[in-house]
Formats: C-alpha cells, sequence, structure tokens
C-alpha cells in the first residue's frame, strides 16, 4: 500500500512537473521567440487572447487600444498571434483589393453567411457582385420615397403628433407631457433612432415599414440585437469560448426572443417574395433580379434570409449609432445646433422639399454633411479594429512582414483620434469638415486648407476601405441627412431635465461601449414644434 501511495505521489510529481515545464516552454516562446516577440504589448496579452475578451466584456476595447498605442508605438502585440496597426498606411496592405488576407475566425460568430461575415473571399466576390446591383445609385433613388415614409412618421412621433402613436411607446417616452407648454414627451434617441432605422429597413427590404415609431410590438428586436453583438464580439476575441459554451451562458433566457426574432424576418421575407406582382423597389427586388455578371447566379432563399437577418442587426445598428451621436453633439453644442437648425430653415421652403438631391449636397448645405461626418470621427458606428487573418504566402505591411495565421488590423477609434492627423482630435468641430472659403456661410478663420483635408480625409474610415466596406453607406447618408434636416425644420430641442449627464464621456464625448458595433445611453430630448412664442412656455 506504501509502495502504492509513493508511486501515486511520484506519477503527480511528474505529471505536475511536465506542466510546468510545458507552460514555462510556452510562456518563454511566446515572449522571445514567437515571429510576433519582438512587438511591444501587454505580458497577457502575449500568451492569450483571454486579454482582448476581458476588454470585450468590460466594453473599453476601443479605450484600451488608444492607450495600447499611445504608450507603445504604432504597432502593438494584443494577442499571442494578433497585432494592431496605427498607421494610414497600413490600410491599403490590410484591408485593400490586392492584400493577401481574409477576415478572422472572429466572424465565424454570425448565425448565418451574408456579404457582411464571409471569410471565404471567392464567396464574399460573388455575393458582393449581386448586392451591388441592390445598393447602387439606381437602386437607392428608387428605394428613397419609401425611406421618406418613415421619416415622415418618426418625424411626426418625435413631437408626439402622429395620429396613430400610441400614447405610450415603453420606457423611451414615460414622463410628464404638459399640453400648454408644446414640449413632447422626453425622447430616449437611443430607442428612437433605433426605431427610424429599423423601420426604414423594413420599408427597403420588405416593402413595409415595422411601425415602430408607433408602437411597442416589435421593440424586442432592439435589446436583442445589442445582446446578440456583444456576446459576438466577446466570443470573436477567443473563439475558444464560443466552443465551451459561454455565448450560450450569456444568451440565456433570450431563446424565445431569438426564436421570434428568426420567424419574424422569415414571414416578412415569405411574405414579401409572394407577392410577385410588387412594383416595390426594394432590396428583395433587386436582389431577386440581381445576377453575378460572371456565373449568371443569384440569391437562393436561404441566403436571402441571411442577408435581410444581417442588415435588420449589425445594418441597423451602425446607423442607429451614428444617428444617435448626432442627437447627442447637437444637444451638448447648442451654438452648432442652432446654426444648423438656421441653416436648414432658410434653406428648404417646406419640409417636403427636404429630399436628397442637389439642394441637400449643395456646398451651402454642406455643413450637415459636416455635422454627420464629425459626429462619424468622434463616435465611429465601428470602432474596433476589424481583424484580418493574412494567408499562405504572408503579408508585409510597411517594414514588417507576418507569416500565415497572424490577425492583423487597424484600430478605428485610435486612428480617428490620432493627433497626426486631426487638429484638437478630441474636440467636435464640424467645420474641420469643410474647405476654407468653399462657401460664403464660413466665417474668414472656419474651415480648413486642401493639405489639412488630404490629410484628414486618409485617416477617415467610419465605413472602412476596400472591398469589405459597408455597402449601404449610400442608403445610410439619405436616412441621416433627411432625418436630421427634417427633424430640425420641424422642432426646436432641448435636453430633458435630469438627464443632462446621459451619455457624456471624457472630454465631451459622447460614452460609448465598444460592443463591435457601440453600446450608448442618451441623450433625453424633448421637441416643439418650431414658431411657438417663447411666452407660451
Amino acid at each position: 500500500m506504501i509502495e502504492s501511495v509513493l508511486n501515486t505521489v511520484s506519477l503527480s510529481g511528474l505529471l505536475l512537473a511536465l506542466s510546468v515545464a510545458a507552460s514555462t516552454s510556452y510562456i518563454v516562446y511566446q515572449v522571445w521567440f514567437h515571429p510576433l516577440a519582438a512587438y511591444p504589448g501587454p505580458f497577457l496579452a502575449k500568451l492569450t487572447n483571454l486579454y482582448s475578451a476581458v476588454h470585450a466584456f468590460r466594453e473599453d476595447r476601443h479605450e484600451d487600444l488608444y492607450r495600447l498605442h499611445q504608450r507603445h508605438g504604432r504597432i502593438v502585440r494584443i494577442g499571442p498571434n494578433r497585432v494592431t496597426i496605427l498607421d494610414i498606411r497600413a490600410l491599403e496592405p490590410i484591408y485593400g483589393h490586392q492584400a493577401n488576407v481574409q477576415k478572422a475566425e472572429w466572424y465565424s460568430g454570425f448565425y448565418s453567411i451574408s456579404i457582411f461575415n464571409a471569410i471565404d473571399r471567392s464567396v464574399h466576390a460573388r455575393k458582393r457582385r449581386v448586392m451591388s446591383q441592390a445598393f447602387s445609385d439606381q437602386a437607392v433613388r428608387a428605394m428613397e420615397p419609401h425611406i421618406l415614409s418613415t421619416i415622415r412618421d418618426w418625424c411626426l412621433a418625435l413631437g408626439d403628433q402622429h395620429p396613430n402613436q400610441q400614447q405610450e411607446l415603453g420606457d423611451a417616452t414615460k414622463g410628464r407631457k404638459d399640453a400648454n407648454d408644446g414640449w413632447s414627451r422626453p425622447k430616449d434617441m437611443v430607442h428612437w433612432s433605433a426605431c427610424l432605422i429599423f423601420d426604414a429597413l423594413g420599408e427597403i427590404c420588405f416593402g413595409k415599414t415595422f411601425n415602430t415609431s408607433l408602437s411597442n410590438e416589435n421593440h424586442f428586436f432592439f435589446p436583442l440585437m445589442a445582446l446578440n453583438v456583444r456576446i459576438l464580439n466577446i466570443c470573436g476575441q477567443m473563439p475558444l469560448l464560443r466552443h465551451l459554451g459561454l455565448d450560450k451562458y450569456l444568451r440565456w433566457g433570450t431563446d424565445a426572443d431569438r426564436d421570434r426574432q428568426v420567424a419574424f424576418s422569415r414571414k416578412q421575407l415569405s411574405t414579401r417574395l409572394a407577392a410577385k406582382e410588387s412594383q416595390r423597389r426594394d432590396i428583395i427586388h433587386y436582389l431577386q433580379l440581381a445576377r453575378d455578371p460572371e456565373t449568371g447566379q443569384g440569391y437562393s432563399q436561404t441566403e436571402l434570409i441571411g442577408e435581410v437577418t444581417l442588415l435588420l442587426g449589425a445594418g441597423a445598428d451602425t446607423a442607429n449609432t451614428a444617428l444617435t451621436a448626432i442627437w447627442y453633439f447637437l444637444s451638448q453644442h447648442p451654438s452648432i445646433c442652432s446654426r444648423l437648425t438656421t441653416l436648414v430653415r432658410s434653406t428648404f421652403p417646406t419640409l417636403e422639399s427636404i429630399v436628397s438631391g442637389p439642394a441637400l449636397s449643395s456646398s451651402g448645405m454642406g455643413y450637415l454633411r459636416a455635422c454627420i461626418e464629425e459626429t462619424m470621427r468622434l463616435c465611429p458606428p465601428v470602432p474596433m479594429d476589424l481583424p484580418r487573418e493574412v494567408l499562405p504566402g504572408g503579408l508585409r505591411v510597411l517594414e514588417w512582414e507576418f507569416p500565415a495565421g497572424t490577425i492583423v488590423g487597424v484600430p478605428t477609434y485610435s486612428l480617428h483620434h490620432s493627433p497626426e492627423h486631426f487638429d484638437r482630435p478630441f474636440e467636435y468641430d464640424p467645420s474641420r469638415w469643410l474647405l476654407r472659403g468653399s462657401d460664403n456661410t464660413l466665417s474668414a478663420d472656419e474651415g480648413v486648407s486642401a493639405e489639412v483635408m488630404s490629410r484628414q480625409r486618409a485617416a477617415f474610415i467610419p465605413f472602412s476601405v476596400g472591398p469589405r466596406a459597408c455597402i449601404g453607406r449610400a442608403v445610410a447618408m439619405v436616412e441621416l441627412e433627411v432625418s436630421v434636416a427634417r427633424a430640425l425644420w420641424l422642432y426646436d430641442m432641448r435636453l430633458a431635465k435630469g438627464t443632462e449627464h446621459l451619455g457624456v464621456g471624457k472630454n465631451g464625448e459622447y460614452k460609448i461601449k465598444d460592443n463591435f458595433i457601440v453600446g450608448k445611453e442618451g441623450p433625453v430630448l424633448e421637441f416643439r414644434k418650431r414658431g411657438i412664442p417663447q411666452q407660451a412656455i
């Protein structure tokens, strides 16, 4: 018996010694001999992707990456096999058309394969060729009447003016409304921006609005989408976590809503496909007609559901972030809001004259686009480093050589706050996007030179760059420009009392959470129809 105990102790000691030796060897290799060993970064990150997963759980990866680059310089090792590079010259080698990379395993966490998350480059190329026909300039112009229909409902609902509006629309509109002062119920713009974008996507995807601006019925989508992208980001940083079932644990209790979401999307698609004689020029219309010019293939019904489901999720949340952040910055900068409001009201004689086109894109209205672009600079809808995996043959980025399997990326939030490209990088200054002397609405000291503008444009990537850049950019800009202009034409606005602190971050920035797509809170605003005299308050 004693011999058996001794043998057991000896075996345990041997196993412990082997474990210590293996761990030591791994640490020594990762820190001193790995192909990425020369690059600086947190010690823990050199050993495990848990470093990035923890910051994803904390929802502060964008801030952490900014701090790391401030400390270590242009290149930082943020995982055993992963680096992030803060240099605009890295954009083309990593994200360009000739880049020897593919999307990293991070993207495999989505439920279906779409143009956004297709890892195989040939699959993505086919999808892009087909989908680009649904987002051509001609297609976007044909979709605009449906987007405008949604914006009309939304604008009326903002001021509690819509005849079909439910009196209470969930937590977002709770609050006293005094009929004598003209101000609306408080509107949480995170919720109300989501309503507009989601309803517009219903119009342009399925041929009908989801009426979230007027009814509670489909509001269950919003928290579910936010949870999905957060889980995706956490587990995507360390795919082992997904294999261990962490995503199921984090999603605990939401299965019914998830099933409801999928069933809802399938029902909308089936209804739309059954309307064979529909004259609606929506995305489904174009995708049904579109054929890959190289293969002649179109989209199967399974692919259609995958594309529209992603549009309703990630597509809705990115535009929602931009719209919410615009309202935050306008509410925090009354002089800028007043200037933009005056410009809109003096340019457009009627509400219905505010549509995309020459008037909205003229140099005189350049200040509106400048406010939107400055918002997306300070608050990029996707602030993270979009990860790309180096393919066989390796990748050269500037002076660095990376072997196959390395994950590389450029952190958008850090780039948008780089003092190398942006003067006063944390200051909200729309005039930085206007050329000096370009229109008569600018004072002598406003705007920037062509040289400065070129420097800024090179580092401005809210929609990403290259073949995987956001294909819905044109639609998003129509939604943002027209909705903001129409709301300012119709209403005065103010922060709801007691909510002034919501969303206020460091340096006056919009306080965001990096969940791949931004998590956010506030502002909460009240709207009053223009023209009500001050004494009526």
